[in-house]
């Protein structure tokens, strides 16, 4: 039995509120996804403040950063 990843889950967990994820490759380390008023209008907060959740090569979760 294959079992999903983290990553696999948390873009599902948004898909079944209607948003869309997709994630980045930023090394070949590891991957983000990304969470700010550009991806869905689901998404609300200040201007230029975002969200990067970041996974491992194999879809384990690292670690999840806000910026402005």
């Amino acid at each position: 039995m294959n079992q999903k990843s983290d990553m696999e889950r948390f873009i599902e967990l948004y898909k079944s509120f209607g948003i869309d994820l997709k994630p980045v490759k930023q090394t070949d380390d590891n991957y983000s996804v990304l969470l700010d008023e550009n991806i869905s209008d689901k998404f609300g907060g200040y201007s230029g403040f975002g969200s990067s959740v970041i996974f491992d090569k194999d879809g384990k979760f690292i670690d999840q950063v806000f910026y402005e």
